[in-house]
């Protein structure tokens, strides 16, 4: 299982050694781009490679409620969300260094459940993400 580690609370544990592969989870809040800071930090110490990723989560609006249309479908809002975050993405992986090998991945649906799944399978060794996944996620990485 990988260290979880929330990036906006660098004194909860000391910055890991050893470190091969960070998972940085990102969304474009005040929060993640502290968790950014923190990762990239980790990365350069550790010379690891450095992943954000980004989940862009089902829209919530239906098209068409009671009697009336609302002037967006699904769709759009979906298209939209994933443009926001392609552009927030881009920007993150401007603030990384040149000297860290950066890889960018976008994910869809629940942020804590798709972030689990993919930290389980992609071999990490530090998970850091804001303050608002961290216990939703630490319960899906223990099961």
């Amino acid at each position: 299982m990988a260290l979880l580690l929330d990036g906006a609370d660098p004194g909860t544990v000391a910055e890991p050694q050893g470190v091969r592969r960070i998972l940085v989870a990102f969304d474009g809040s005040p929060q993640t781009w502290t968790a950014l800071q923190r990762a990239i930090d980790i990365a350069v110490a550790n010379s690891a490679l450095l992943t954000i990723v980004a989940v862009v989560p089902e829209p919530r609006i239906y098209s068409g409620v009671g009697p009336f249309m609302l002037p967006f479908s699904p769709a759009t809002l979906r298209r939209d969300a994933e443009r926001e975050i392609l552009r927030l993405i881009a920007a993150a992986r401007d603030e990384v260094p040149a000297n860290v090998s950066v890889t960018t991945q976008i994910l869809h649906g629940r942020p804590a459940r798709a972030l689990a799944t993919l930290a389980k399978q992609g071999d990490y060794d530090v998970v850091v993400t804001g303050p608002r996944c961290s216990g939703r996620l630490r319960r899906l990485l223990a099961t």
